[in-house]
């Protein structure tokens, strides 16, 4: 398929849907919006998305369980806006690039707590939906709210609560893959339950997959989720979440992908990642909200690789523990000036403690310990005049025992438009990004690191309307333009080297992005639904800092962005059956070929399309069991062969069947 075709065929059908969803006035109709519509993520308070300047997205436990997904970077992969690639089968890395960023520009929260690494870097390929009960997006910088780390986007995973009778959620599927015929595994268990004062909710899942490479590429992960809340009162609420991941992926690639490379085939990596979070929330006056809450984030990572001739050179061993403890305090107060304008101002104070231990064995043993504080302070106002003309401005400064004080501000304008179902907005701010560990203390044979780095800084803005289509639909358009600056690069050491060692890193490279995002969802008729999503980006490095590199290179894009992906999907419900059909489309964009280390050269991957399909069944029962459906589902249907990453083998064809449970 080529570029120009795949444009047309997303914009043809983005005017087919919005056809078939005509403006009108209010029916008798299910409408779309529900609950779903408050959004938490983009001010800390719970406002409908209709009064936000800023673009949100909100993929509802509905959508995970409807396309029976296993992990959220597969979500987030057809949300406008974000590019998700992975470096081959499940398991192996997967980044995620918000607006043309780098893939460490996104914060991510699990029930509020920061699970990424220091300096923005988050594994995405453990993530899985065990126990979610929503997933927010809010796009663009959110520093002044969040800080360091939410310089592209922010990402949050609501855990699921728990009331009512106890109640038990099995399920299991098992599949194949098209790939050497590899065994996939999926095996899902929940409790929950609760009164007017208690909740709670427990859930494990398990995942099997044996990969797509002929040796060495099993991946297997283990996540335990939980959640208690309390309600002593009718103004006091205590939630305490925690979740813990144990996974294991076999990787027998080398830099230059499998297949350019040989296999290795004793290549390890395991990690544990756990996260636990507590929040209080006192609503001490009508007009008064205490919120408190402290998280606590550890990941240990362990990279093995024995010594195999000839691919390797000699045994390798890494190990790497990092964690966050965070305490954050914050009051909203509101109160309505007149009946026709209402306050909501916030106003916080965090505390962020980071620590970072290495040890690394191959043609010699280093380690590294280091550890880093930082203190804020935040204030935020959100007016609204005659209910229709919102405001929001706000900042945040840091203090930050590695990079110093830095301030970044935000403010958006959002109008409705009530008669015709119409908002606009505009938003503008800036973000900020801390130094990696490894950037600001690194000391080994070959690399440096530099006390004296600046974080990297965006500055963005944005324009968009959002029209709601009658009652069963809506759309949104937004044009975006991002500035990354004092992004940090690697300068090789000069040869002959100098009398004393200077530091390796800099903040010397500049780019831009801008774009478009179109976001369609709505209601064809009861039964029927349908939505797409698609991004149009133009990226260009800006200021390479004069290292002329193939993978920065001034006046080129940035590698491996599509200036074109889109996504598409149709949801349908006949009696006790329910089918979904999901298609994803990316582009041609750049990337490297790294096969020659001393002349890498830039290469085009060639644009694809992947399509999923499932299929459900809802079986009629009887107690104790109150639902069972059985299902099928796949992915990469068609079997496209394709490259997310140059020189790495994707997944062709899968098929899994399943059975869930509840009783």
């Amino acid at each position: 398929m080529r570029q120009g075709g795949g444009f047309w065929f997303c914009a043809e059908m983005a005017a087919f849907l919005c056809c078939l969803w005509p403006v009108q006035g209010k029916t008798a109709e299910t409408p779309v919006w529900k609950a779903d519509d408050v959004v938490v993520t983009a001010t800390r308070t719970a406002v409908p998305t209709e009064t936000l300047g800023v673009s949100t997205t909100v993929i509802t436990e509905e959508e995970i369980t409807a396309r029976h997904a296993s992990d959220v970077a597969e979500l987030l992969r057809d949300v406008a806006g974000f590019q998700t690639l992975r470096f081959g089968a499940p398991g192996s890395q997967t980044v995620v690039f918000p607006r043309g960023g780098e893939p460490n520009y996104t914060l991510v929260l699990i029930d509020g707590v920061q699970v990424n690494l220091g300096g923005g870097d988050f594994y995405w390929e453990n993530l899985s939906t065990d126990n979610i009960q929503r997933i927010e997006i809010v796009r663009g910088p959110q520093s002044a709210l969040y800080g360091s780390d939410a310089i592209g986007g922010v990402v949050q995973i609501f855990t699921k609560s728990g009331s009512g009778p106890a109640s038990v959620e099995l399920s299991t599927a098992h599949g194949v893959r098209s790939d050497r015929g590899r065994y996939l595994g999926e095996q899902r268990v929940r409790v929950s339950g609760g009164s007017e004062r208690f909740g709670y909710s427990a859930a494990y899942g398990r995942t099997d997959d044996g990969g797509i490479l002929k040796l060495n590429n099993e991946y297997w992960n283990n996540t335990v989720s939980t959640r208690l809340d309390f309600f002593p009162k009718d103004t006091w609420e205590i939630s305490l979440t925690g979740r813990l991941t144990d996974a294991q992926y076999e990787y027998p690639t080398e830099s230059a992908g499998d297949k350019y490379s040989p296999l290795d085939p004793d290549q390890t990596q395991k990690e544990q990642d756990a996260v636990v979070g507590l929040l209080t929330r006192v609503q001490s006056t009508p007009w008064w909200e205490n919120v408190f809450s402290v998280g606590h984030h550890q990941n240990r990572r362990r990279n093995l690789d024995p010594y195999n001739e000839p691919v390797d050179y000699g045994y390798s061993f890494g190990r790497y523990n990092e964690a966050r403890t965070t305490l954050d305090y914050h009051a909203n107060l509101s109160w309505k000036v007149s009946p026709r304008v209402a306050s909501l101002f916030t106003f916080g104070y965090e505390r962020d403690q980071e620590t970072y231990r290495q040890e690394t064995i191959s043609f010699d043993t280093t380690s590294l310990t280091a550890d880093r504080t930082n203190d804020a302070l935040y204030v935020q106002e959100q007016l609204t005049f005659f209910e229709r003309l919102h405001l929001m401005g706000g900042f945040r400064v840091e203090d930050n025992s590695a990079f110093g004080t830095e301030v970044t501000p935000r403010g958006s304008v959002a109008f409705e438009i009530r008669e015709t179902g119409t908002t606009l907005r505009v938003a503008a701010a800036k973000g900020i990004k801390e130094p990696t560990f490894y950037e600001n203390y690194a000391d080994d044979s070959w690399t440096l690191g530099n006390p004296d780095l600046d974080p990297e800084k965006a500055t963005s803005w944005e324009a968009g309307v959002s029209q709601r289509l009658g009652s069963r639909a809506r759309a949104s358009m937004t044009y975006f333009q991002n500035r990354f600056t004092d992004l940090i690069a690697y300068v090789p050491t000069p040869f002959p080297a100098p009398p004393e060692r200077t530091p390796n890193f800099y903040n010397i490279q500049a780019a831009r992005t801008r774009g478009v995002e179109v976001e369609i969802d709505g209601r064809l008729k009861e039964n029927l639904s349908a939505g797409m999503s698609m991004t149009v980006l133009d990226s260009e490095v800006t200021d390479d800092g004069g290292l002329d590199s193939v993978a920065f290179a001034e006046g080129r894009k940035l590698l491996r962005r599509p200036t074109l992906a889109a996504s598409a999907c149709v949801d349908s419900r006949w009696n006790r059956f329910r089918g979904r059909l999901m298609g994803h489309y990316v582009g041609r964009r750049d990337d490297a070929d790294y096969r020659d280390w001393m002349a890498p050269k830039r290469v085009k991957l060639e644009d694809y399309f992947v399509l999923d399909a499932s299929l459900a069944y809802a079986l009629e029962t009887a107690p104790p069991l109150k639902d069972m459906e059985i299902f099928v589902k796949g992915t990469n249907i068609l079997d496209e062969d394709y490259e997310n990453v140059f020189g790495y083998s994707t997944p062709g064809a899968a098929v899994m069947i399943g059975a869930a449970l509840k009783f």
